[in-house]
């Protein structure tokens, strides 16, 4: 069977579909375009410190495999004279100015895919931001009222890689794990979703591109492509 025939994963989408009552999503760099102001916050803060972050390495290490200050910091073999505990601490702040301050945008198909998916399904986010970060963001666009549940950092008592938030959100929605599929663009979102048990919808952007998503259960090459695939 070939998975990258649009007919092929259009059938195979629906019967996802069909087998499912909930949709949990991802919300940065799916929903909303924010990963590359997670970067600029998080190297604003480590320019404070005389060291600037690699872009391109930033969309692997941080944004799918998760790694984060630590994963930097081992990298690196950086002896910065402040606590990884402050440094996240002032990546927050600068990372909700950007959110408050309406800069950054959903993706321009990202609320209309959500709207074709609350037809059948009941919706969560599920996401490593803060919520009310993602409140910022979806308020911004007038779009708050399309998702009932919104889980974030402060919602799990570990984070992606572990299943603890898409568990959670599944409590929350009423619906056992195999009962739900997630939407996610990052490794350790997938790998979250294998541990709870959940199907799991890759989507593929211009970060993700050279990311070995084995294991997923269908993988999109866009956003574009998924939702021109939830057409009836």
């Amino acid at each position: 069977m070939n998975m990258t025939d649009p007919t092929v994963l259009k059938k195979k989408l629906h019967s996802l579909l069909t087998n499912c009552k909930a949709a949990v999503l991802d919300f940065d760099g799916l929903l909303a375009d924010s990963e590359p102001f997670h970067y600029r916050a998080y190297n604003e803060v480590f320019e404070r410190y005389g060291h600037t972050l690699d872009k391109d390495e930033y969309w692997v290490e941080w944004t799918s495999k998760g790694k984060g200050i630590a994963g930097e910091i081992e990298r690196h073999n950086l002896n910065l004279d402040v606590d990884p505990l402050d440094l996240r601490k002032q990546k927050f702040e600068v990372y909700s100015r950007f959110c408050q301050s309406g800069e950054i945008k959903l993706f321009p198909l990202a609320q209309s895919m959500a709207e074709a998916l609350s037809a059948n399904h009941k919706l969560a986010i599920a996401s490593g931001s803060w919520v009310k970060d993602i409140r910022s963001i979806l308020g911004n666009a007038t779009a708050l009222d399309l998702f009932p549940v919104i889980l974030g950092k402060e919602s799990a008592a570990r984070e992606k890689p572990h299943p603890d938030i898409f568990l959670n959100a599944a409590e929350q929605l009423g619906c056992p794990p195999h009962e739900c599929f997630v939407l996610e663009d990052a490794l350790k979102g997938l790998q979250a979703a294998k541990e709870a048990g959940m199907p799991c919808i890759i989507l593929r952007n211009p970060l993700n591109q050279n990311i070995d998503f084995a294991g997923a259960e269908l993988i999109f090459e866009s956003l574009e492509g998924f939702v021109a695939a939830l057409q009836p």
